[in-house]
């Protein structure tokens, strides 16, 4: 019967055979090309960011790699750790290679090829849904959002996106197969299972997948046939009991996640309106980075369209993607409020990249199918124009971020930094774009019903659509990879290069990095990075911080070390010191000296040869990088060294004009004591008493010295906050005055300050 039924095939049309393996291969090439030229264009980019500057995340990254590389196990400057995810392991080998600018670049062209390879899991996504030309626009799409200017950068998020991609991939195959009982069925699960069970260990955030995949199975139940059923056979009590029984499963979880963790509960119950607002400037962000009508069609795909032919593949990548927004819209929403009471108020698109692709998946049906939900597309687009147009326009620091020329944990703005650079838009104006955009783009995508009979006019304004939006996004990428090598190179040029001259010179032997008064330790971050052999890290006052291990050394009353922070064990295993002029002098053979820029100055650094055991000849704290004393005031101390000299100690407000009182100031020298293991002032010998007003440079201060250890202190009574004498400078420090000291073996020329 069915044979009757069934109409004849036309003599004239020729069999159709299945494809080939060359039939299969050739057709992937359009693929690789897509993957190919974005590669290209991000590997230029890559060559030219000369350094990295997103710490302390690239550094840490790389101490952990660098270690697992040299001994197997993961460390911080020698202290165990975790190696925190599978991208230190994938980066690893890489550090093998002994120059360390060749094995950046290296890792930096492999980052690329890995990040850009999210496009081959979304090609795969979409083609269960569309025609290989829409597959193509999604995958390429995916591989142009801005977020892939981390592809140049030593961050987890190169391996985390193309990977949770791929977990997407495996997901929607997997509850679409999942009612086969056949040997490939099997395999689909199985690997969905397995690559979500991994991927907390590619990046802790990934932990959300699994929670994804079950929700995504949950939601694939309820909306089967069978669930449909059930659903619709309730009644209002069991509608009301099944709200009670979610609601007290949610204050169970909140409950028990409260009372194991702190974080939880401040956000749960002090914090709620944040994750709401913050969980908004992460979606806006990611929103004006893709082009705006992507999220508007991803959430209005959800629902059924006018005219749909209901298939199994639709209905799981429907619950996919509602899994997908929940549970990394949550996350994100979650941590970014978590960082504001720990942090600081961020932007967090960085932790809500990875539903782009799904995004794109969505966009690539509704362009081909030429259809959408009309409510679900006036909801969506009233939430839509809400982030662009007021959220994110009053988010944290300014509008769109505009204030800095790259965000770098919302990507997505850079499009809106650009546009300032250059072409000088203000905020009103980029809104206004933003605006205008979401209306275009509206009439496009509902072109269709109003041209109902204009068939080829509406293929046309989808292929332009389509089009747009991967222009969009990769201006958006580029934009965003010209700031952060802008960046670069203003970072390179504070280090000065040649970049490893510690490495050139101690051929890589340990060394210890001494300095102390540090108020911006990216100059440090960078030096530890270009040069390996630095293992330990330090201060004199505590103001070197991590990541790893960054103690205050214990320091007898000859200035030997007697501890130290150090990933080799003891001090003494250390051949070489950086330390930075003037206040840190250790014992040893100066062999080399090298400039940086810091706090407006240029500063040197000395690489000295240790004599052992390790020795202090003099050090001094309390003195900031522009040379300024806090609030503590500043202090100098010798250990040891010829039986006498002279110390010179010059104060002085040169530097500063505003309208402040003359401040008394008293320099105090007596005997060294070692108090607590820290060096400090023991009985006042000799006090001399000054006063010191702006703009004024006093007479230096000369001391003789009989004794091989002495102790100084300058204390200015009268301090003052730049910013609250002038409100236009961005000073807030609590300042005394410009204090330096030297010492000298024999006696200088010209006559000693008779108060001496």
């Amino acid at each position: 019967m069915s044979t009757v039924a069934a109409p004849a095939r036309p003599e004239t049309e020729p069999l159709r055979s299945a494809p080939t393996y060359a039939d299969r291969l050739v057709g992937t090439f359009p693929l690789i090309g897509v993957y190919i030229v974005l590669c290209a264009v991000y590997i230029v980019e890559a060559w030219q960011r000369i350094t990295p500057w997103l710490f302390t995340d690239e550094l840490e990254l790389t101490q952990l790699s660098r270690s697992i590389a040299s001994t197997g196990h993961a460390a911080r400057r020698g202290q165990a750790h975790s190696p925190d995810s599978l991208y230190t392991y994938l980066t690893a080998p890489l550090w093998l290679i002994h120059n360390t600018a060749t094995a950046y670049a290296a890792i930096k062209y492999v980052d690329v090829f890995v990040m850009t390879s999210a496009v081959f899991p979304t090609y795969l996504l979409a083609r269960m849904l569309v025609r290989r030309p829409a597959a193509l626009f999604a995958a390429a799409a995916a591989g142009a959002v801005p977020a892939l200017v981390y592809s140049s950068y030593i961050v987890e998020e190169t391996l985390a996106y193309p990977y949770a991609a791929l977990c997407i991939f495996l997901i929607a195959k997997a509850l679409v197969v999942s009612p086969e009982r056949t040997r490939s069925s099997r395999t689909w699960i199985a690997l969905a299972v397995a690559a979500s069970l991994v991927a907390p260990a590619v990046k802790s955030e990934l932990v959300i997948v699994p929670v994804m995949f079950a929700s995504a199975a949950l939601f694939a139940a309820l909306s089967s046939e069978s669930g449909r059923r059930r659903l619709a056979a309730w009644s209002l009590g069991d509608w009301v009991g099944a709200v009670i029984l979610v609601m007290g499963a949610v204050f169970v979880v909140s409950g028990a996640g409260s009372r194991y963790s702190q974080a939880w509960y401040a956000i749960t119950t002090f914090y709620k309106h944040r994750i709401i607002v913050m969980g908004d400037w992460a979606a806006g962000a990611l929103a004006v980075g893709t082009g705006v009508i992507p999220l508007v069609v991803g959430i209005a795909a959800l629902f059924k369209a006018p005219g749909e032919t209901p298939s199994r593949e639709l209905r799981m990548i429907r619950a996919t993607l509602l899994a997908g927004l929940i549970s990394f819209g949550l996350y994100t929403a979650m941590k970014a409020a978590y960082l504001s009471t720990v942090f600081e108020t961020r932007v967090e698109e960085r932790n809500l990249i990875y539903i782009a692709p799904m995004l794109f998946v969505a966009t690539a049906l509704v362009l081909e199918r030429r259809s959408v939900n009309l409510r679900a597309l006036a909801f969506a687009g009233v939430y839509v124009l809400y982030l662009v147009g007021y959220a994110v326009y009053h988010a944290t620091q300014s509008p769109y971020e505009m204030g800095v020329r790259l965000y770098s944990d919302a990507p997505g703005f850079s499009i809106a930094q650009q546009a300032n650079l250059t072409f000088y838009l203000t905020p009103r104006d980029v809104r206004l774009v933003l605006l205008g955009l979401f209306a275009v783009t509206m009439l496009i995508v509902l072109a269709p019903r109003l041209l109902a009979t204009r068939t080829q006019l509406i293929g046309v304004l989808m292929a332009v659509l389509g089009v747009g939006i991967v222009a969009w996004n990769l201006t958006g990428e580029i934009s965003a990879a010209a700031n952060t090598n802008f960046i670069g190179r203003q970072f390179g040029a504070s280090l000065v290069r040649p970049f490893s001259w510690v490495d050139a010179v101690t051929k890589g032997r340990p060394t210890l990095y001494y300095d102390q008064g540090v108020s911006d330790q990216t100059a440090e971050w960078m030096l530890e990075f270009w040069n390996p052999s630095i293992a330990g890290v330090t201060s004199l006052d505590g103001t070197i911080h991590g990541p790893g291990p960054a103690g205050e050394p214990n320091i007898a009353a000859n200035g030997t070390l007697e501890t130290a922070t150090s990933p080799l064990g003891s001090a003494g295993q250390y051949s070489y010191a950086v330390e930075s002029e003037p206040c840190v002098d250790l014992a040893g053979k100066t062999v080399a000296r090298h400039p940086y820029h810091a706090a407006d100055r240029i500063r040197v650094w000395q690489l000295v040869e240790l004599s052992h055991p390790i020795r202090f000849r003099s050090q001094c704290v309390g003195i900031s990088p522009d040379g300024w004393s806090g609030p503590l005031d500043s202090s100098y101390y010798r250990f040891f060294g010829t039986a006498g000299g002279w110390l010179r100690v010059d104060v002085s407000r040169r530097e500063w004009s505003g309208p402040t009182p003359p401040s008394p100031v008293h320099v105090l020298v007596g005997k060294l004591a070692i108090r607590d293991f820290e060096p400090a002032l023991g009985k006042v010998t000799r006090q001399v008493d000054f006063t010191i007003a702006s703009g004024q440079t006093h007479a230096p201060v000369w001391v003789h010295v009989t004794t091989p250890s002495i102790a100084a202190r300058v204390v200015v009574d009268g301090k003052f906050v730049p910013c609250q004498v002038e409100p236009t400078l961005g000073d807030c420090r609590i300042l005394g005055a410009e204090v330096s000291y030297r010492f000298f073996r024999s006696r200088p020329s010209g006559k000693p300050h008779k108060g001496a």
